[in-house]
C-alpha cells in the first residue's frame, strides 16, 4: 500500500441530519473538512425531504439520500443501498459509522456485519439516562437498541466523559482492551466570535424597559430541552422581579404548546419565544444570565457559547455538568428537574451582580482549558478515533 492510500480512510456514514443537503449549513462545511481531513467520505442520510440530483460529489465528500419517515422502510432501504454502493468499491471502505446507536445504527452494524467491517458508533445524548428512556416511548425503544448495539461495535466516540462513564458503568461491556477505543471528542465549537462580539443597539433598545435578563437556547423539545419547567418558574420569577425578562431562542414542535403556556400563565411581556436567530454572538451580550433546565444532555454546545460570551450559567446536571460547569465554581448546578433549586439559583444570582460576574470570568476562562483547543486538533482527534477502530 503506497503512502497516499495509508494516508486515506475512506469512510461510510450513516446520518439522520438531513441538513447535510444544504450546502450553506454548517453540517455541510463540516463533513466537507471531515471529509478533506479523512480523503474520502461517504454519507448515506435519512431525510422525509425529496432531494434531486444524487449522488452529492464535491470532491472526496460522497452523500445520498435514503427518503423515509418509518425506522423499518429507512433500515430496509439503507442496507439496500448501503450494500450497493459498498459493493462498487468494496475494497476502498475502511470503517462505518453512525450517527448514533438508534435506528441509523442499527442499519449501519447489519452493514458492518455483511461486510465485515469495523463499526464506530457515535453516542451523542446520554442514553443511559433514566430521563432519557422516560422521555417518550420512542426514547425507550432507542434506548434498547442502545443497549444492543453499543456492546457489539468496534468501538465508540462519545461527546462527554459522562455519556462513557454512564456506558461502563450501565453496560459494563468494555475489557480492559477495548476500553481505549472508547474516545471522548466534545462537540468543537469555536468560541472566538462569541469572545469577540459587541452587544447590537438595536436588541440593546429593544429590552431596555427590563431590569433582569435571561436566556435560553435551543430546540423547543420538551422532552429534553424541559423549557416548560421556566416558563412555570417565571411565574413565580416575576412576582419577586417584575421587570425580569426570559427569551428563549430555538424552533420546534413544542413551540405552541409553549406560547399557549406564556399566554395562560399571563407573561406575555415576560417570557418570549425568539426563533433562531443568525446573530448568537451579539445577540447573547445583551443579557444577564444564560439557563440551561435540561433533562438530558449529550454535551452542552449553547452553554459552551454563553460562557465563552461571559453570561454566568444556571444548568442542570447534564451533559458537561461536572467536567466544564462546576457547581460554585464556575457556574450553578442544580438536580434535573428540581424546580426549588433552579429558581433559588436563579433569584441569588438576580440579587448578586459581583457573584454573576464571579462566575462568568472563571467560565470562560474555564474554556481556554479545553481540548482539543482548535478545530485542526478537532479535526485530527476525529481522524484518530475512526483510526482505533
Amino acid at each position: 500500500m503506497d503512502k497516499e492510500k495509508k494516508q486515506t480512510l475512506h469512510v461510510f456514514v450513516v446520518g439522520n441530519d438531513d441538513s447535510v443537503f444544504d450546502f450553506s449549513s454548517p453540517l455541510f462545511q463540516k463533513v466537507s473538512l471531515y471529509a478533506k481531513t479523512l480523503g474520502r467520505l461517504t454519507i448515506l442520510c435519512r431525510t422525509r425531504k425529496v432531494v434531486t440530483k444524487l449522488p452529492i460529489t464535491r470532491g472526496p465528500l460522497t452523500i445520498y439520500a435514503v427518503r423515509s419517515s418509518n425506522p423499518l422502510t429507512f433500515i430496509i432501504r439503507a442496507f439496500v443501498l448501503g450494500r450497493r454502493i459498498i459493493n462498487s468499491n468494496i475494497e476502498a471502505f475502511r470503517v462505518i459509522t453512525s450517527d448514533n446507536p438508534f435506528e441509523e445504527g442499527l442499519a449501519a452494524w447489519i452493514l458492518a456485519r455483511a461486510f465485515h467491517l469495523p463499526l464506530q458508533l457515535q453516542v451523542h445524548t446520554d442514553v443511559m439516562s433514566p430521563f432519557f428512556r422516560q422521555a417518550s416511548w420512542k426514547e425507550y425503544i432507542r434506548y434498547i437498541l442502545a443497549r444492543f448495539l453499543i456492546p457489539r461495535a468496534d468501538c465508540a466516540r462519545v461527546v462527554s466523559r459522562r455519556i462513557k462513564n454512564s456506558i461502563l458503568r450501565k453496560l459494563g461491556f468494555f475489557k480492559a482492551d477495548r476500553l481505549a477505543k472508547v474516545v471522548v471528542l466534545p462537540i468543537f465549537t469555536d468560541i472566538s466570535k462569541l469572545i469577540k462580539a459587541v452587544p447590537d443597539p438595536s436588541v440593546e433598545a429593544c429590552f431596555k424597559e427590563y431590569g433582569f435578563k435571561m436566556i435560553a437556547v435551543g430546540r423547543l423539545v420538551d422532552k429534553e430541552k424541559n423549557f416548560g419547567m421556566l416558563i412555570d418558574l417565571m411565574r413565580d420569577f416575576v412576582k419577586i422581579y417584575p421587570a425580569a425578562i426570559l427569551v428563549l431562542v430555538g424552533e420546534g414542535p413544542d413551540r405552541k404548546k409553549y406560547q399557549k403556556k406564556i399566554v395562560t400563565n399571563g407573561l406575555d411581556k415576560n417570557v418570549i419565544l425568539a426563533g433562531w436567530r443568525n446573530d448568537l454572538p451579539a445577540f447573547y451580550k445583551s443579557f444577564d444570565l444564560f439557563l440551561f433546565p435540561s433533562n438530558y444532555e449529550g454535551w452542552g454546545r449553547a452553554v459552551i457559547e454563553a460562557m465563552a460570551a461571559g453570561l454566568p450559567v444556571v444548568m442542570t446536571d447534564v451533559g458537561l455538568a461536572g467536567e466544564v460547569v462546576k457547581n460554585g465554581e464556575n457556574g450553578m448546578v442544580v438536580p434535573v428537574r428540581n424546580k426549588k433549586m433552579f429558581l433559588e439559583a436563579m433569584l441569588y444570582l438576580s440579587k448578586n451582580k459581583a457573584q454573576r460576574r464571579r462566575l462568568a470570568e472563571a467560565g470562560r476562562a474555564s474554556l481556554f482549558k479545553l481540548s482539543p483547543e482548535n478545530q485542526e486538533k478537532y479535526l485530527d482527534f476525529y481522524k484518530e478515533s475512526l483510526s482505533k477502530c
